[in-house]
């Protein structure tokens, strides 16, 4: 008789620590999806990151050009009181730096409003929404 109680207390031990184990284990995997997803999507952020660089580069360098561009063209009236003719060139040139560092720009302005980590964040509101409903059936 002694010997199955011991049993049934060596079994309901045996069922506790597997459903600890169980538990971790769920829990790992479950962070290790997550942390999966915050590096794709870290991946993606670098992306975008490295593109803002880009535009935000290419939109400093443009709008110089035309800041000199400009200088140039100053110079041209200058030295349209002396009759020479390279100013226009300079005028287009100025002209179409500043088109392009508007348009950079512009696409600068689209991309910075671009969120980052989108998936990962709606991945932690439904975890956080059905944690709310958890709470709110055991209550």
């Amino acid at each position: 008789m002694d010997s199955d109680g011991s049993l049934g207390a060596e079994t309901s031990k045996q069922s506790t620590s597997d459903s600890v184990r169980n538990l971790v284990a769920t829990f790992l995997s479950y962070l290790e999806l997550k942390l999966r997803l915050l590096g794709l999507e870290s991946k993606e952020a670098g992306f975008h990151l490295l593109t803002l660089g880009l535009l935000f580069a290419g939109t400093v360098v443009f709008f110089a050009g035309f800041l000199v561009m400009l200088i140039v063209f100053l110079l041209y009236l200058l030295m349209l009181i002396f009759h020479w003719e390279w100013g226009w060139s300079a005028l287009v040139c100025g002209g179409v730096l500043l088109l392009i560092s508007i348009v950079a720009g512009v696409v600068l302005r689209f991309q910075i409003i671009k969120p980052l980590f989108p998936i990962t964040f709606a991945e932690f509101e439904r975890d956080r929404e059905w944690l709310t409903r958890k709470r709110k059936k055991s209550e």
